[in-house]
């Protein structure tokens, strides 16, 4: 290929009319992020909903690149899942597992007389799980998200190896009365804790990586894309098109790739908010990204390492598309020279 190529694919799928089509998606956010300390990337959606929300602090560094897990995109973090729900509006696109419940710790819901009065600061009653916080939990649960990061509590305070204990829906809490300062309560270790119980050391997604290429997209002329053809509905239905296109920062059998994704419906009118995955498939395995959702424009960027691939090898670059219960997918491919 030469420098700067570009390859585009139309993809047009039957599916519903589309909906919500003025939806504002975030622009001129990094699309990647590379931990040092850990040796991992973060990526799209997941780097946003990390940074939203303290991830250093509550999910600590990440332990795997993102990587397929049952049937979506999952990432582990020391003190966290992060799940890829690309079928979900906003804001629930991005989840965290519910590793607090891996303990298999719940307690039966507090006896009504147990209940304390609503107006006690010292205390807060879920009525959803019949359980409640006090004192120092209770500050560390409203400083540090609340149930956007902790869930509901599903047990109540228990005495576990010379300290208090309290199980959430996504976290343990860890209470020592003897340590003063911010230290007296801390998270536990939950998502290195599901890592550990459900892959090996050796699972390739824990191996440390190279730096991705997390700079900003070169700004080059944009090359013209295929003519864009409205294919003749049928049946009430519309078509959604999708393009890629892939533009190489180098030659070679190594360097920065980036991808750039559009996203329109029938009419050729750019569709913004609309969820994004892909998939990289390489000589050497599969890679995969939660992207981030296209923006006004209806367009959506990310970029990947290409490695040490083979002379005269394919790499498959797919993105798939979802809004609301519409869905596209686009393949397009290039060879390492």
């Amino acid at each position: 290929m030469k420098l700067w190529a570009a390859i585009f694919l139309s993809l047009f799928l039957t599916v519903g009319m589309i909906s919500d089509l003025n939806a504002v998606a975030p622009s001129e956010t990094p699309f990647c992020a590379f931990m040092p300390e850990t040796g991992h990337n973060v990526h799209g959606v997941f780097l946003v909903f990390y940074r939203a929300r303290n991830g250093a602090e509550n999910f600590g560094a990440p332990l795997t690149e993102a990587f397929w897990e049952k049937d979506r995109i999952v990432q582990y973090f020391e003190r966290a899942r992060l799940e890829f729900h690309p079928e979900n509006p906003e804001p629930y696109r991005v989840q965290l597992g519910l590793l607090g419940e891996q303990y298999n710790i719940t307690d039966l819901p507090m006896k009504s007389q147990a209940i304390p009065p609503a107006n006690n600061p010292n205390f807060r009653y879920f009525p959803d799980s019949g359980q409640m916080i006090s004192f120092a939990i209770k500050e560390y649960f409203d400083k540090s998200g609340g149930i956007d990061i902790l869930g509901y509590p599903v047990s109540g305070l228990r005495f576990e190896s010379g300290s208090f204990v309290q199980y959430f829906q996504r976290q343990r809490v860890i209470w020592n009365p003897a340590e003063a300062g911010a230290n007296k309560v801390r998270p536990s270790p939950v998502g290195r804790v599901a890592l550990d119980r459900n892959y090996a050391a050796d699972f390739k997604w824990r191996a440390r990586m190279p730096n991705d290429w997390c700079g900003t997209v070169p700004k080059e002329p944009t090359p013209t894309s295929v003519p864009f053809v409205i294919p003749t509905p049928s049946g009430g239905n519309a078509a959604l098109s999708l393009q890629v296109r892939v533009r190489f920062r180098q030659t070679g059998v190594t360097g920065p790739q980036y991808v750039d994704v559009t996203v329109e419906d029938q009419n050729g009118k750019r569709m913004s908010n609309v969820a994004l995955y892909s998939v990289v498939y390489l000589a050497n395995g599969e890679r995969h990204f939660p992207l981030l959702a296209t923006n006004a424009s209806g367009n959506s960027t990310f970029g990947f390492e290409i490695g040490n691939q083979p002379t005269n090898s394919t790499v498959t670059v797919e993105v798939n598309a979802f809004s609301g219960s519409l869905t596209a997918r686009a393949r397009d491919s290039f060879t390492v020279h």
